[in-house]
């Protein structure tokens, strides 16, 4: 390759995702001086082309160069192309800096974004590559020997003076950056978890007449705004099954770190769900429908954080098990209280449709004068309403309709007694307790017995004297002429007083002697 490519300036951004085997779409950029040549890169780094598989140099959208020959543009006379596919523009001018793709047969395509520039450069300039610190990089081996290399293995990469790679035996290399070299077959070297100290020169050295030069710089980026993206990618998906959320920044400095976030329906805030670069709902459940989203963030000049846009997800299940609430439990009420009915399932995906259904006496059908009400929630006051009611429910999952149908119950509601009645009412169970109680008084006073008499209350001087023999009984009795009770007895030496007399006094009628 001629010398002249000396004096190339050329700036490659190659920007990986940490962790995952596709490039990104960040477009190689490359800058040429006016007057001077460039080459063009072919890098078909990335499948699915947006135009087709034809082997084409496109500008802004254009073809230019197709299968080893140009077509007719403005760039008439200056394009040419090598043993390989990259393009080689001379004579450049300001106009011809902008986007340029590369499609290959396969259908694999690489962008390159050229800036032509007056800025005067050095015969020592070296091309350079710019990685960003923790994601991966490709270095191009590039073929325009400068000057001789002071190395001694061919068919080797070379940081610095240190070989780091060789193709006939990549495994045998101790350098430090063994377990993160790829190479491929077109001898490109890809470097992955770039560290700041891999800045530095690469050769890449396949014999005496045939190396390049290039040096590779290192720095950290702020993160970039996050993207979600589902697997499976649909927008609804049945209860049970799972589902995963990506959540990855295109860009920025590793490491990274990723935070899940939920919006609260009821607060309309979001709140923090789960952390980690992927979020698995397995099995997933109803109560996981809403929308999330994800922030990231990198440690560069302090904390840079980037949060993505909304993602909704819906997670879809039929409605199950039907039932009837009744309050008050009685289905009995007044008029003007409040019967309420309220239609349930124990599961099912919103919108749930409810519908009411009221019946007639002894009949099957509902009523077709009812007006159905789509409430869940059904409200009776007027004794107008009281009948025999049902709800069904349904809903829709995945585009099949679920309905049930519940029980029927009866409800009373009664007319409200009238204030006045209730006042006449209360006055004649007042009379009838009154007259009530004067008869029991009368019968208590007419079954109670007469009072008892009156305890003696002094007791004649007991003798000291013996006592008559029984012969004068008689004589102690006519002594006694003032005692009212005259059928008494007395036991001086016990000093009690019984009103019968001895034959007849009992213990029940003892009292004691009165001093």
């Amino acid at each position: 390759m001629e010398r002249t490519r000396i004096y190339q300036s050329l700036l490659f951004i190659v920007i990986l995702q940490q962790g995952a085997p596709t490039f990104e779409s960040n477009p190689l950029k490359i800058v040429g001086m006016k007057t001077r040549q460039v080459t063009l890169y072919c890098e078909s780094l990335l499948p699915n082309s947006p135009h087709g598989t034809h082997q084409c140099w496109y500008y802004k959208g254009s073809r230019i160069f197709c299968g080893g020959s140009p077509v007719p543009s403005r760039f008439d006379g200056r394009l040419s192309q090598g043993e390989s596919c990259n393009l080689v523009i001379s004579n450049l001018v300001e106009e011809d800096s902008g986007p340029y793709t590369y499609v290959s047969s396969s259908g694999y395509f690489g962008d390159v974004n050229l800036n032509v520039t007056n800025v005067p450069m050095v015969t020592s300039f070296l091309p350079y590559i710019e990685g960003v610190r923790g994601r991966s990089v490709i270095l191009p081996c590039l073929n325009y020997p400068s000057e001789q290399p002071l190395l001694q293995r061919q068919n080797c990469w070379y940081h610095e003076t240190t070989d780091i790679y060789c193709f006939s035996s990549p495994q045998s290399n101790t350098s430090r950056f063994t377990s993160r070299l790829i190479a491929s077959n077109d001898n490109n070297l890809k470097i992955s978890e770039l560290q700041m100290s891999d800045a530095g020169r690469f050769t890449c050295f396949l014999g005496q007449s045939n190396y390049g030069k290039l040096k590779l710089t290192v720095k950290d980026v702020p993160v970039s705004k996050p993207v979600i993206t589902k697997t499976p990618s649909d927008s609804s998906i049945r209860a049970g099954t799972s589902i995963s959320l990506s959540c990855k920044s295109s860009s920025g400095s590793w490491p990274i770190s990723y935070n899940w976030y939920k919006l609260n329906s009821q607060s309309g805030r979001y709140e923090h769900f789960a952390s980690g670069g992927t979020l698995t709902l397995n099995p997933a459940e109803v109560k996981n429908t809403g929308l999330y989203n994800c922030k990231a963030s990198n440690q560069v000049n302090g904390v840079t954080v980037q949060e993505s846009a909304d993602s909704e997800l819906s997670v879809q299940s039929p409605i199950t098990n039907i039932s009837l609430l009744a309050i008050p439990k009685q289905l009995f009420v007044f008029e003007g209280q409040t019967l309420t009915l309220r239609c349930q399932v124990d599961s099912g995906s919103p919108p749930i449709n409810w519908t009411w259904h009221r019946y007639t006496e002894d009949s099957k059908q509902p009523d077709s004068e009812f007006r159905h009400q789509q409430q869940q929630e059904l409200k009776l006051t007027h004794t107008e309403q009281s009948s025999v009611y049902s709800c069904s429910a349904s809903n829709n999952c995945l585009g099949q309709v679920t309905t049930l149908q519940s029980e029927k119950v009866k409800v009373f509601i009664v007319p409200r007694p009238v204030a006045h009645a209730i006042s006449y009412w209360s006055l004649a169970l007042s009379l009838c307790a009154l007259i009530v109680l004067a008869v029991v008084l009368i019968l208590r006073r007419k079954t109670t017995p007469p009072p008892s008499p009156p305890k003696k209350t002094a007791l004649q001087p007991i003798s000291t004297k013996a006592h008559p023999p029984p012969n004068t009984k008689q004589n102690v009795r006519g002594n006694a002429k003032t005692n009212v009770y005259q059928d008494s007895h007395q036991d001086n030496e016990k000093d009690f007083y019984c009103p019968l007399s001895s034959d007849t006094c009992t213990g029940e009628d003892v009292y004691d002697e009165l001093v």
